[in-house]
Formats: C-alpha cells, structure tokens, sequence
C-alpha cells in the first residue's frame, strides 16, 4: 500500500494472490508503525479572518489541503503569532504569505527543519528554501496592455502598502511606472496607497473625490478586494462602471465575483500555488533534495464586466 512505488493494479493483485495463497497477512502493528509525514503552514495572523478580503489565502489554503489529503500528509495550519508555542516534530514548512524578513527571520529559527518551501511575493532566502511565487510584472503589463488595447490612455493606480523592505522589484507600483515610461502615449493620472482589503479600496476611493481628482479613463488597483470596494463607492455615486471608467485589478480570486459589475482581473492561480507547494515540499522531504528551487506561475486575464473598450 506504499503511494511511492510505481506499481500497475494487475501487478498488485498478483503479489496479493501470491501473499494471500503462502499464507501472508499484513500485521496491525506494522500498519500502526507507519510513518506519516507531518507538516506545519505558517501564515500571518489575519490571514483566515475575513474571506473576502484573504481570498488569495483561502484559495492557496484550499489547494494544500486537497494536495495534503491525497499524499495522507498530516498538516496544522499556525498562525505567526503562535509559531513558538509548537513542540510536534515537524519534518517540514510552508510560509505562506508576506511577511517581513524580521519575521521571517523568527519563523526560521523556531521551525527546526531544513525542508521549506515560501508562498509568496518575496522570498528573502531564495538558497534556502524552495518558492511558490507569480510573476508580478506580467500581472502589471498584462494589466495594462489590456486597458491600452481598448484604448484607455489616462490611467491612475490604487494599490496597498508594500512592505518597507520590499525591493522594487516585487513592487506593482514600481512596474506601473515603468510601464507608462515605456509607452508614451499612456499618461499618469494619480494614486492612493493605503492598506489592504476592501475597506481600504472604499476609503481610498471616497479620498480620490474628495480631494477632487478628475476621473480616469481607467484605474489600475494592486488587488480584486480594493477593487470591490472602490467599485462600491463608484456605485454609491452613480459612476458607472465601465461607460465611465474602467477597472482592472490582480488576484482573480473569488472576492471579484462580488462586485457589480464582476470585476476583470489577472488570475495569479492561487489554488494550483498552494497545490504545488506541497508537491515541492514532499519532493524534498522524500529525496532530500537540498538545492533550491523556484516555480513562478505564468498569469491569465479573467475578462469579465469592468472595462469598456473606448476604441
């Protein structure tokens, strides 16, 4: 019954057969004595407590746990906040999420095992562990590409604070900027950063009129929950989205079927993400694989209700 071996189910009713006809049975102890592997996932403390704005997390927990059950792994999901108060053996890890590299520096001394694997944006060790990750400048250009091809030309960005130490590199806002450098005929038309979830998109929505901003052809937004939430306050004021303007946001998760219209988004694959990640945290535990690796999911348009082609 080992899933490892490579066996064809004919095969494996003859050796049955032949066990069954010498007189072999397997022993309860033997079955009690096998070893399961176990494994922790660390994630920030706020990640489960609203669906709607930690889509992208439910969706990655949803592909561990599928993946978890198929392998018989045994898995606890911890939040940051308790990684110190975990004494089970742990043969390995999966952070998922962005933190800090301070935290991420307290969750490596705590976990006692070198078979890790980080689900995110920025991996501050990429030679010791393995990284699940998207590619955020072809979210951005995606993004971008597609609101130029409909003929939008005045765009603004709405996003969520990136952390302090994050490089541009894994910045949205760096590579929006980069993107109208490199296309002249596009012009800037603002921003607002503030803090993530849906909330935050309605607040920074409601600041962009009350500071009197003209309104845009088309707002890029850092991710789909702030983009139900700005779309609300459009609502709220009779803006229609898209005659009046159009939105493209990233994630693709599950918060952007909510919005009215439902929102068109870049699908960063969350599920299949935290489906790999197991993969290639098992693949290291099994083989002992030691040398790093890096698996970046390639993006998709979700096309849906909130652009408008103007040309």
């Amino acid at each position: 019954q080992d899933p490892t071996l490579s066996t064809s189910e004919e095969t494996r009713e003859k050796i049955f057969a032949a066990a069954h006809a010498l007189g072999y049975h397997m022993k309860q102890e033997k079955m009690l004595n096998q070893v399961t592997t176990n494994i922790m996932v660390v994630h920030k403390d706020t990640h489960f407590l609203n669906q709607i704005d930690n889509a992208f997390y439910f969706s990655v927990r949803s592909g561990i746990e599928e993946a978890c059950y198929k392998k018989k792994y045994k898995f606890m999901f911890t939040p940051f906040q308790f990684i110190g108060n975990i004494t089970e053996k742990t043969d390995g890890a999966l952070i998922v999420g962005n933190f800090d590299k301070a935290q991420v520096d307290v969750i490596l001394q705590r976990i006692k095992t070198p078979n890790l694997v980080f689900v995110g944006k920025v991996n501050y060790y990429p030679e010791k562990m393995d990284w699940i990750t998207y590619n955020i400048k072809d979210c951005v250009y995606k993004s971008m590409d597609y609101l130029r091809e409909n003929g939008h030309r005045k765009i603004a960005y709405l996003g969520g604070y990136d952390n302090e130490d994050t490089p541009p590199d894994f910045s949205k806002y760096h590579y929006f900027e980069q993107y109208l450098k490199e296309h002249q005929e596009m012009e800037f038309a603002g921003s607002l950063v503030g803090e993530h979830g849906v909330e935050s998109g309605y607040s920074l929505m409601n600041e962009w009129f009350l500071k009197k901003r003209e309104i845009p052809d088309a707002f890029f937004v850092s991710n789909d929950p702030i983009a139900v939430g700005a779309i609300k306050v459009l609502n709220e004021r009779y803006i229609s989205v898209p005659e009046n303007v159009s939105i493209v946001a990233v994630n693709g998760d599950s918060s952007g079927m909510l919005s009215f219209p439902a929102l068109t988004s870049i699908d960063v694959h969350t599920f299949e993400m935290g489906k790999e990640a197991v993969e290639v945290l098992g693949e290291r535990i099994q083989r002992k694989r030691t040398l790093a690796k890096k698996v970046e999911f390639c993006t998709s348009l979700i096309r849906r209700g909130t652009v408008k082609k103007l040309v």
